[in-house]
């Protein structure tokens, strides 16, 4: 008769770590594309290359790396996209409810320049406000001369008289 214990040394061990014998591991992959895009984007995936759907994804900026400024989801595909707005590393750690976690650092530039500029005083150019100006009074020049020549025309006395005979 056969001994059971190496069988029960194996179902012990199984029981002792069920979390890592049935677990999947987790992919993450950045594909902002290149540095010079102010959108960074990143794939959760699992190992089996199943997307990490609607997972919790938290961002942590280079300025406070302990500090969480934004929770999200990934979509349905495992992507997850945010706009870094200052340089430095960012983290981004993503977790789903059954225990699997996947982190990844992305180095931001974060240029002024990839922003549009907003204008404060809400002018418009100097040459542009120039056009408009000289528009404008062109414009009231024509109406003016537009109805004084129509007055003069219909309030003569011939046109009055004539239109009576």
């Amino acid at each position: 008769m056969k001994r059971p214990w190496p069988l029960a040394l194996l179902l012990a061990a199984g029981l002792s770590f069920p979390g890592s014998l049935l677990a999947h591991g987790v992919e993450v992959y950045d594909i902002s594309g290149s540095a010079d895009k102010p959108v960074a984007t990143v794939h959760f995936t699992y190992s089996t290359g199943e997307p990490m759907a609607f997972t919790k994804v938290k961002v942590y900026p280079p300025a406070h790396p302990d500090q969480e400024i934004l929770l999200s989801l990934t979509d349905r595909n495992g992507l997850f996209s945010f706009t870094p707005d200052e340089p430095g590393e960012w983290r981004l750690e993503a977790a789903d409810d059954m225990g699997h976690q996947g982190s990844i650092t992305l180095q931001s530039s974060a240029r002024e320049a990839q922003t549009p500029e907003k204008k404060a005083d809400g002018k418009a150019p100097l040459p542009l406000r120039m056009v408009l100006g000289l528009s404008l009074i062109l414009n009231i020049f024509a109406v003016y001369s537009f109805i004084l020549k129509g007055f003069t025309k219909k309030g003569t006395k011939q046109e009055v008289s004539h239109a009576y005979q």
